[in-house]
């Protein structure tokens, strides 16, 4: 296993207070229970994208500073620049730091300075799009464009300044190798928790949810960020076509918006389309409750627009494949190239709906020990080994040339 390893976690938002479990909180977890590693995580105690009604218990340390309450994310993370500076230079000269793993942007910024003061070897988690993520908070405008810029800009300069870069899609690594040709990246995607997330019957999951009126409904989902990159209009006016059709569909989303304003979008549009009796919104939920809104539900909906962050390995997809639910995706090619086997594809309105009937008469079949052969393939056991022998990699090279 080798000697200890001590990371400073830089997270894209706060682990322990985010409504979504989100892809860095199972890989440290794991990072943590199957290797001879140390996490030191810095919090972000008051971000705005923290609900505040629930905390996780992680097993990590944390790295914690007095923060300022904002309403706007880039105002938090502006105006509390300093003081992660401080908290991280303090961890960095109280402990010994062996890499620094960071997943954000400003912050990102701040973690990889410090880095390169002290000699701390550093690689950046591209989990994400962040140029395209980061504006999803706001609406249109001058500040829109300012944000996006100032993005673009930070992301490049922590890509060049990081010793290595993982990312999540064959479709991110070409991005980062425009911007440096020469970096080492490695493409780690998403997981999946298969001994949680695996089938149970349509009834006994509705049963659980207290919701055993729709069960003769075709129950369609989607569930996680509720954001900008989504276009649920179309799939509206698919509905409202269904129903014609005499399909007794409702859909139900499971999650958080955080640009807010646009889960009331979401309702207008559907109220104005005339499907708002058909939709049912739920606050995001532990990924345990979570297992039984997809097994309850007959189809998963991932409605990405085509947006390059958006050519990705979502979780939402791995865990609805390892629960044997069909999953209907928008036809992206990073998607299609890993599941096509196993996932419906659309490309238009009417290519939506097609496949929502073929595959409820039966014409699209693919069977659900297909659908957990594949998540298996993704899960996190497997996923955090490929992080960890990455890890193993940088901290061995830094230490050979120090």
């Amino acid at each position: 296993m080798g000697s200890q390893i001590n990371i400073l976690l830089v997270p894209v938002n706060d682990l322990i207070s985010h409504p979504i479990e989100t892809r860095f909180i199972f890989i440290a977890k794991k990072l943590v229970e199957k290797f001879n590693v140390n996490i030191f995580m810095l919090r972000y105690t008051n971000i705005p994208t923290s609900l505040g009604k629930r905390e996780r218990k992680l097993n990590f340390k944390l790295v914690e500073f007095k923060d300022f309450k904002f309403r706007n994310i880039g105002l938090y993370y502006a105006l509390n620049a300093v003081p992660i500076f401080s908290a991280l230079l303090r961890q960095l000269k109280r402990e010994r730091i062996d890499l620094i793993i960071h997943a954000n942007i400003l912050p990102s910024t701040i973690a990889v300075e410090l880095g390169r003061m002290l000699q701390v070897p550093r690689i950046f988690d591209y989990q994400d799009h962040f140029p395209e993520s980061a504006i999803s908070y706001f609406k249109e405008g001058l500040l829109k464009s300012l944000t996006y810029s100032l993005t673009s800009q930070l992301t490049k300069f922590n890509i060049k300044h990081s010793d290595a870069v993982v990312t999540v899609t064959n479709s991110h690594k070409e991005i980062i190798m425009k911007y440096d040709p020469f970096k080492l990246i490695k493409v780690i995607p998403n997981g999946v928790d298969t001994d949680l997330f695996k089938p149970i019957p349509k009834s006994n999951a509705l049963k659980e949810l207290n919701m055993e009126e729709f069960s003769d409904k075709i129950i369609l989902i989607y569930f996680g960020s509720i954001d900008r990159w989504l276009d649920f209009s179309a799939v509206f006016r698919v509905i409202k076509r269904l129903v014609k059709r005499d399909f007794d569909v409702l859909l139900f989303i499971v999650g958080f918006s955080h640009g807010r304003y646009y889960l009331e979008e979401i309702k207008k549009t559907a109220e104005s389309v005339g499907v708002g009796n058909r939709l049912f919104i739920f606050d995001p939920v532990p990924q345990e409750k979570l297992v039984y809104y997809i097994n309850a539900s007959d189809i998963t909906l991932v409605p990405y627009r085509s947006l390059l962050k958006n050519q990705a390995v979502p979780l939402k997809i791995l865990e609805s494949l390892a629960c044997g639910k069909f999953v209907c995706v928008k036809r992206l090619p990073e998607i299609i190239d890993r599941f096509k086997d196993v996932v419906g594809a659309y490309s238009s309105e009417r290519e939506l709906e097609r496949t929502l009937v073929e595959y409820h008469h039966g014409k699209l079949h693919v069977s659900a020990e297909k659908m957990r052969e594949v998540a298996k393939q993704y899960s996190w056991d497997n996923i955090t080994s490929s992080y960890y022998n990455l890890i193993r990699q940088v901290v061995n090279d830094n230490r050979s040339q120090v």
